[in-house]
């Protein structure tokens, strides 16, 4: 977990040779040795390009990063899920609502974040033309739609919400969009960093070249690629687009972004018939069913027990188990509810009162489990979202019935006023449960809200109400970063 070059100053030093991370890829026997030539040669050629995005999506797998922590602080800082009594010991900073300055994973997500996004501007900086190459354009778009999330997800972890100040003076993180050995950056304000993230995506978007189940073709190796949901696609980076946007409360283009991915993209929605078995499955995706894009595993292409799974599936496995639903979280789904299916109510040695287990993510060790970053869902749901802010409640709730209706079928929204914005919310927390969404919406929207850490034999949880101005909403800047870099700035309070 620990690093040793805990700084963005050092890393870069330390991996200036080293242009790209390849951790496990299949691709890496087929490459050449990047640690042992310059910089400018490391990128030639398409193919060469097609390797380094390899292992851009590789680094994106670590357990510290979109492996498992980002999604865990999603829920187990939200309000329906809390830490076992009986635990391994990992996450309780979480869980405890008490991180210092030092903590392992706002280091370890640092580093791994700024590591991925210096892989990134090595593929972007490539010189290589997409004009004259449909593949390398696509390549790039991807480079700069991974650029773009990896900031996204940077500023929401270690910065204050765009819409929970002003967001032109508020620091956010640093932006690095060269390779320099030497430099020694500053924070950004939540404001650049969100231009920085709209100015990828809209890059990425312009390039793309390729939807979900296309092929791609390598002229010069006669290799070929199935663009699946391993793969940042076309209308992935507009649904990404369209999250930034209800981020920052630009309900106008959220809306539009939003809804050309429902009208235009070929996606479906999972139904209801077939949602649990969707949940078994291991395959990346070409049938642009409601997986859009993933960081995907295999045995040979994975971090083993580091995967998310472990921290939900029951202990009897082999496997953590230390994450459990509260029995709120769980009551909230109707019968009818086919997501009800995807919990699973139990005992657990050492945790009083009825362990509810969260089976969204069945261990398969040949496979291991992918981690859904882009499902088609959210489609509906931010749309839903931007119509209900834009004033049109009846178009909300057509939009949130049409996504309902294929999880329960026996549920019908018709709802007025501001009710219609916490039907929203209510199928957020039930449609994203434990994929890393729920502490997000709390956040953006600024929220109070009451967090579980332990239960009782009676299923009574003990609280911590969490405010806008707990200081540990977010991330400290790692230590170590801050005793090397002289122009970085603490959060306060840490």
């Amino acid at each position: 977990m620990k690093n040793n070059f805990n700084n963005i100053s050092k890393m870069f030093l330390a991996l200036g040779a080293a242009v790209i991370m390849f951790g496990c890829s299949k691709q890496f026997l087929d490459a050449k040795p990047y640690g042992s030539v310059v910089l400018s040669q490391a990128i030639n050629s398409e193919d060469d390009m097609n390797t380094a995005i390899n292992g851009l999506y590789s680094s994106l797998r670590a357990t510290d990063f979109y492996g498992r922590t980002f999604a865990v602080k999603g829920d187990l800082m939200a309000d329906n899920a809390f830490l076992s009594n009986s635990n391994s010991g990992r996450y309780l900073s979480f869980n405890n609502y008490n991180f210092t300055r030092t903590d392992s994973y706002a280091s370890a997500v640092w580093i791994n974040a700024y590591a991925a996004i210096k892989n990134a501007n090595l593929i972007i900086n490539s010189g290589l033309d997409p004009v004259k190459s449909a593949n390398v354009s696509q390549l790039l778009s991807e480079a700069y739609a991974i650029r773009g999330m990896i900031y996204f997800d940077l500023v929401r972890n270690y910065a204050l919400p765009y819409t929970a100040a002003d967001p032109n003076s508020t620091l956010g993180v640093p932006i690095v969009t060269t390779f320099d050995a030497t430099i020694k950056p500053s924070r950004a304000t939540v404001a650049a960093v969100y231009t920085q993230v709209l100015a990828d995506l809209n890059k990425a978007w312009s390039l793309a070249k390729n939807n979900q189940g296309e092929t791609m073709t390598f002229a010069a190796t006669n290799k070929t690629r199935a663009v699946n949901s391993s793969f940042m696609s076309k209308y992935a980076i507009e649904l990404l687009l369209a999250r930034v946007y209800q981020n920052k409360g630009d309900w106008a283009s959220a809306k539009t972004a939003a809804n050309d991915v429902i009208t235009n993209s070929g996606f479906s929605l999972v139904t209801a018939a077939n949602l649990i078995s969707y949940w078994k499955g291991t395959t990346p995706l070409t049938s642009k069913t409601e997986t859009m894009f993933e960081v995907t595993s295999d045995a040979n292409n994975s971090v083993a027990d580091g995967t998310l799974a472990n921290l939900y599936v029951p202990k009897p496995t082999g496997s953590y188990g230390d994450i459990l639903a509260t029995k709120t979280h769980y009551d909230a789904y109707t019968a009818t509810d086919v997501r009800k299916g995807l919990i699973s109510p139990s005992t657990r040695s050492g945790q009083a009162g009825t362990a509810y287990y969260i089976t969204k993510y069945p261990i398969d060790v040949i496979n291991y489990d992918d981690v859904k970053i882009i499902r088609f869902s959210e489609a509906y749901l931010i749309l839903a979202e931007a119509q209900y802010n834009l004033g049109d409640a009846a178009g909300a709730n057509t939009t949130l019935n049409k996504l309902v209706v294929n999880r329960d079928p026996s549920k019908v929204y018709a709802s007025t006023g501001t009710q219609v914005l916490a039907d929203i919310l209510t199928e957020r927390a039930k449609e994203f449960a434990f994929e890393g969404y729920r502490y997000w919406d709390l956040m953006r929207l600024n929220l109070t809200f009451n967090k579980p850490q332990t239960q009782d034999a009676s299923n009574i949880y003990t609280y911590t109400a969490v405010a806008p101005g707990n200081i540990n909403r977010i991330f400290p800047i790692p230590n170590d970063e801050m005793l090397v870099n002289p122009n970085m700035v603490q959060n306060p309070g840490y």
